[in-house]
């Protein structure tokens, strides 16, 4: 079977080595193979999804968090339509490369369906504590419901922290906004984040809430597929454009082209703290010997910025470039 998703670690080969060796056994030397099989997969840098979390919630950026999630789904999709169950999927075995792209993987455990059965049913529970399915610990079966359940547990954790039982959504919430807030790779203004928050961020928490708390409903029938669960974050999504509109790649996150200087000794640079969606105006004024500059801008949630002027005395003449 040929598995190659973006978010399933890649394989890349295998070596396998046959030895005869001499060993004892009841008290003769007999000769026995001894055979070596070693699995190559691709090495990603940013290592697993383990190390980011904490007591509280993810360590991440939200909008790193939702891209995590929403990754872990697509590929544990793409493993049940192949009828593939993980059956150890955690923290650990989810690995994040440079741009913080999950990819599942350790298959050690998994277990492959044969065509039409819906479950198999093992003696031997062999997981990890707190991501196993009650199901799967009491009576040793194993359905695409199991993995549902893991999957719930780490959206949890992400969301609200490991130790988040008697956490509520508001508190959640609250606590999200609090550090967008403080976080300094955001470089916003407090009416821009909060707008952030209220129409995009705070609809993403709010639907990974809900998938986590029915993932890790007790009976496996009450639990969604993976199927259910992209169409929730797809409508989440859809809602999100409705009253935003189109969100441009890494919106939120501070973005700084420079570009010039031109002209003069090059004098010093001013950079824009907000990404620009609509450009209204660029303003020069000339002075008697340094011109000034200034822009005029509607960033991507609609609120209106003027930055500048920078350079000399804003002069007597003034040259407006409107849109």
């Amino acid at each position: 079977m040929n598995i190659r998703h973006h978010n399933i670690v890649l394989f890349v080969g295998y070596c396998a080595e046959t030895q005869e060796v001499v060993v004892r056994q009841e008290g003769k030397h007999i000769f026995a193979e001894k055979r070596e099989r070693l699995l190559c997969f691709e090495y990603l840098h940013n290592g697993s999804l383990h190390k980011h979390l904490t007591a509280e919630p993810c360590g991440l950026p939200w909008h790193i968090c939702y891209q995590i999630i929403k990754g872990i789904c697509l590929g544990l999709h793409y493993l049940h339509d192949k009828n593939i169950i993980h059956l150890d999927l955690k923290p650990d075995n989810i690995l994040l490369d440079d741009d913080m792209v999950p990819k599942i993987t350790d298959f050690g455990l998994s277990r492959l369906l044969g065509n039409g059965k819906s479950h198999t049913i093992t003696q031997t529970r062999i997981g990890t504590w707190g991501y196993m399915a009650p199901e799967y610990l009491d009576d040793g079966v194993i359905t695409m419901k199991t993995d549902i359940y893991s999957l719930g547990v780490i959206i949890r954790h992400m969301v609200k922290g490991r130790n988040s039982a008697d956490t509520t959504d508001e508190e959640v919430l609250a606590n999200w906004l609090i550090r967008l807030e403080k976080d300094p790779s955001q470089m916003m203004r407090q009416q821009t984040t909060r707008l952030l928050f209220e129409t995009e961020y705070k609809e993403q928490i709010k639907a990974c809430m809900d998938i986590s708390w029915r993932c890790t409903l007790r009976k496996p029938m009450d639990r969604p597929t993976t199927q259910h669960i992209l169409l929730t974050l797809e409508e989440t999504e859809a809602k999100i454009k409705s009253v935003v509109g189109p969100t441009p790649p890494n919106a939120g996150q501070l973005q700084i082209a420079k570009f010039g200087p031109w002209g003069g000794d090059g004098g010093k640079t001013r950079d824009i703290r907000m990404t620009p969606c609509h450009l209204h105006s660029v303003t020069i004024s000339s002075g008697t010997i340094i011109d000034s500059i200034g822009f005029s801008f509607t960033d991507h949630y609609g609120q209106h910025h003027t930055t500048g002027p920078w350079g000399g005395k804003e002069g007597t003449n003034k040259v407006s470039i409107k849109e």
